[in-house]
């Protein structure tokens, strides 16, 4: 049967994507793992940017700050600088433990960068969802 948790509110402040390297957003968040079953972590809500050079920003959920096995990146396009975003991260072979959630952003194309880039905008207390298989 799956466990669910999930993180705090993920507003904090805004911040800026000065190269094309992954750059934590948001608070990091503590995450439980119980078993040795794969473990999957989910956001689906808004971003903010008060601007994008480039073709855009992706996002992702890690643990640890390491890739996952599986992911799904959410994406903001400088046309539209406040969206709603999906982006899912599976963890496969991860061994129980405790572990730090972020959200990370990048600004992927040479020369790109974006400012003020903020998870949940307004407040609405908007959570990365954990579930535990």
């Amino acid at each position: 049967m799956p466990v669910y948790t999930q993180s705090p509110s993920l507003n904090n402040k805004p911040y800026d994507l000065t190269n094309q390297n992954w750059t934590p957003v948001g608070p990091a968040f503590n995450v439980v793992k119980t078993n040795n079953n794969p473990i999957e972590l989910e956001y689906s809500g808004e971003v903010l940017a008060a601007s994008i050079t480039g073709n855009g920003v992706w996002f992702q959920i890690r643990l640890n700050n390491t890739v996952p096995t599986y992911v799904s990146q959410g994406a903001l396009k400088p046309t539209e600088l406040q969206d709603e975003i999906s982006t899912k991260s599976v963890y496969v072979g991860l061994r129980p433990g405790s572990y730090t959630g972020q959200i990370y952003a990048q600004a992927p194309n040479a020369g790109s960068s974006a400012k003020g880039i903020v998870i949940d905008p307004g407040g609405w207390g908007e959570k990365v969802l954990v579930t535990e298989f």
